[in-house]
């Protein structure tokens, strides 16, 4: 197996020095070849580089920017396997072994990242070393601990960034239209979770990541400045906002029973709950999403997803299929969740967990502006235009029937409020209590944004 590692170089020579350093010290040479793109390089970058055997080259006049040159490296790559890196990165004892062997270990696996110390996202973790003479120790303890283990994702971060040359040759490489960096990295592997491929982090491959390198020395980039911008050039070539539908929901997932085998995951969005699920127990995941583009990624790695309405899809499974579903923030979208609910309890084995996630109405974003004579709905929150019922603590209940269901826990996500604006429902609970009216619960109430409940079948 060779693999094509392609690394882009734009100054910062020393850092270069002791990138490429650390790959011929913990990679087998007959395994790889090393292409190096520079963008123009002035400080004897070029030169270096020119003096170095072994070595693959691309002269570039000036910064062609990240996607460019990766392409460009590309072109020249005949690796089975092609490996973006940074060259603000140090390698470890086998970095490149570990994401390998993840990397064919299922067809179905399209890209393998690994761990950092510097990352944004799941691949972060935390380190105790404090200088780089100690990485190496760091990182042999450490993927010792997880030799073998993954974790699915739905998107890596492309400082180093391992990908099937077959996928390459599906989807093509990065998209050249976010120019200097920031973004292309997600929408290629956006393009290879909808081309079927499935992410994953080797939590037993470490590479240091010093961070924003290439940024710092040059004084013309501003990092923020082309995040903004290519972030809106991202959301304007897919037309939608993946934020919403990406973010993983911890909260949810602790309510899962750990044995639980085949779940539902009803709203499922992009699948990332869904993830978190199968990293932590052996499960099927089934889903419904109305937005047939981030059905679309789920579908990667859910084993079906339908794209309908709760309310009106024919579910096509026997009764009792399901050890647990999931509503989370989804009933309070319905013209009537009750029904749904009681569908729902059909599909759920005996003492199966329905668990639901519901904002809450009597939070002070809603309460404040009632008071004041206004109910402006907006694109998202608790006044979100699409909401059309609308529940408190005290109400929550009404929607599992005694008959079908038993409340195994309540619980709260809080968001504070302004302290003035705290202060005032302090007042309002105090006055109503002169006036005969028990609003002892006021006060929390405010604070509370999403309701949590797990209930299971009786």
């Amino acid at each position: 197996m060779r693999t094509s590692i392609i690394i882009l170089t734009y100054n910062q020579l020393s850092l270069t020095k002791q990138c490429l350093d650390s790959i011929y010290q913990n990679t087998n040479e007959e395994d790889i070849e090393i292409i190096i793109v520079d963008n123009g390089s002035s400080d004897g970058t070029i030169d270096y580089l020119k003096k170095s055997a072994g070595l693959k080259t691309v002269f570039n006049e000036t910064n062609a920017g990240f996607a460019k040159g990766c392409n460009q490296g590309l072109d020249i790559a005949t690796g089975q396997a092609i490996l973006f890196l940074n060259n603000d990165t140090i390698v470890t004892k086998n970095w490149l072994e570990s994401m390998i062997t993840l990397l064919y270990r299922d067809e179905k696996i399209g890209m393998v990242g690994p761990v950092s110390n510097y990352v944004n996202g799941p691949q972060q973790i935390p380190v105790d070393y404090t200088d780089i003479d100690a990485i190496q120790d760091f990182s042999s303890k450490y993927c010792k601990s997880q030799r073998g283990k993954s974790k699915r994702v739905l998107r890596l971060v492309g400082f180093c960034l391992l990908v099937r040359r077959e996928l390459l040759d599906k989807i093509g490489g990065f998209d050249e239209r976010f120019e200097y960096g920031s973004f292309e990295d997600d929408d290629l592997c956006l393009r290879a979770v909808q081309a079927g491929y499935q992410l994953r982090i080797a939590m037993d491959s470490f590479v240091h990541h010093h961070g924003h390198a290439t940024f710092i020395g040059n004084e013309d980039l501003n990092i923020q400045h082309l995040y903004s911008i290519n972030r809106q050039k991202f959301i304007d070539k897919w037309n939608i906002n993946l934020t919403y539908f990406t973010h993983p929901r911890s909260e949810i997932v602790n309510l899962v029973p750990q044995e639980a085998k085949k779940i539902l995951d009803i709203g499922c969005g992009a699948g990332a709950t869904g993830l978190e699920l199968l990293n932590r127990q052996t499960c099927e995941l089934y889903g419904i999403e109305l937005n047939s583009f981030v059905a679309s990624i789920a579908r990667t790695y859910y084993e079906r997803i339908d794209n309908t309405d709760v309310e009106t899809v024919d579910f096509p499974y026997v009764p009792g299929y399901f050890d647990a579903i999931i509503v989370a923030d989804v009933l309070e979208h319905l013209k009537d969740p009750w029904k749904v609910v009681e569908k729902l309890s059909v599909y759920l084995r005996p003492s199966g967990s329905l668990i639901c996630s519901i904002p809450n109405i009597s939070h002070g974003e809603a309460l404040l502006p009632l008071l004041l004579g206004q109910w402006n709905y907006v694109d998202a929150g608790i006044l979100d235009r699409t909401h059309l019922r609308f529940f408190t603590p005290q109400t929550l209940q009404s929607l599992f029937p005694i008959h079908l269901f038993e409340i195994t826990s309540q619980t709260y996500n809080y968001i504070g409020l302004e302290t003035k604006v705290e202060l005032f429902f302090n007042e309002v609970g105090y006055l109503a209590e002169n006036f005969g009216f028990s609003m002892e619960h006021l006060s929390d109430y405010t604070k509370i944004y999403q309701m949590l409940i797990h209930a299971k079948k009786r």
